[in-house]
């Protein structure tokens, strides 16, 4: 096979793979009525309420299938969604983003369902790594002020450890919750990252917020293929899975070239830990005011 036929096969799949899936046009013009209104329409669902035309008598697999779909409101889009992230993850991001949502299952209902069948497989596999923590102070931290440590000062009051006690908890139930909290980090990163708009391609704050929660789901499913094996859910998945996903992500979601997506990527990265540490350490301010204000209370 010669290179000029290769380079041409790599088009064609390069093509299908940003078209993806095409939808069948309807061309049936039969009239129906609808069963539920009594409209009289064309299609394959009713103008008035949606219905389908197509009322399938209840067999037992109906009844298995609405059963589940009843306790886990999953659908076919959801297993689509599921092969399509690890397919053409950026091209079906930006199809979802720009109109096309029928094929696909909505991001954030995602996370929670992959978070919460995580969550089931580490109550099975590792549950010692849900026990609740104290929280501990390295010695290579030594805040001094009026002859205390700060932290050690903090860390012991009753009422902050009750405030760690419920965060930890929380967040030990439910690994999506987890994660969706540094999905507005990761977001506020990536239009800071991409903000000079590669190849005129620009996304707002709260699309870009879609596009980070594709790929934390991304990280749930492969934690999920993980954790059988490692059976430790600590560990989580390595850092540089997490980066290759995003330049995926970001180098087809902005049709840009791979050497300057990785820049981006790892500029994207950058802020978000800027974001982060300067929100702990603002929160960390606020814990600590309203520690010295309740000692100050006690006091009185």
């Amino acid at each position: 096979m010669n290179i000029h036929r290769t380079k041409a096969y790599v088009r064609l799949h390069s093509r299908k793979n940003q078209k993806g899936k095409v939808l069948p046009v309807y061309t049936n013009k039969d009239v129906h009525v609808c069963a539920n209104c009594s409209v009289v329409y064309e299609g394959l669902f009713c103008n008035n309420c949606g219905q389908s035309c197509h009322t399938e008598k209840f067999t037992y697999k109906s009844v298995i299938k609405n059963f589940f779909g009843g306790l886990t409101n999953i659908d076919q889009g959801f297993f689509f969604s599921i092969k399509e992230l690890f397919i053409r993850p950026g091209y079906m991001v930006r199809d979802y983003i720009g109109g096309r949502r029928v094929l696909y299952f909505r991001p954030l209902q995602m996370l929670f369902v992959l978070g919460a069948i995580y969550m089931l497989m580490v109550q099975a596999i590792d549950p010692v790594s849900l026990k609740e923590a104290t929280i501990s102070v390295p010695k290579e931290l030594e805040l001094e002020w009026g002859g205390k440590n700060l932290l050690k000062w903090v860390t012991a009051s009753p009422f902050i450890q009750s405030v760690y006690d419920v965060i930890k908890t929380l967040f030990s139930s439910n690994k999506a919750l987890e994660i969706v909290c540094t999905l507005p980090f990761l977001a506020l990163a990536t239009q800071w990252a991409f903000r000079n708009r590669v190849n005129k391609v620009h996304y707002n704050l709260v699309e870009l917020f879609f596009v980070r929660t594709y790929a934390a789901s991304q990280l749930l499913i492969v934690s999920m293929i993980m954790l059988p094996f490692t059976g430790d859910a600590s560990k989580g998945t390595p850092w540089w899975l997490d980066f290759i996903f995003s330049v995926w992500i970001y180098s087809q979601l902005f049709n840009a070239k791979l050497s300057t997506t990785i820049k981006r990527t790892v500029l994207m990265y950058l802020y978000a830990g800027v974001l982060i540490v300067a929100f702990v350490v603002l929160a960390l301010a606020l814990v600590l005011v309203l520690a010295w204000t309740l000692d100050l209370y006690k006091v009185n």
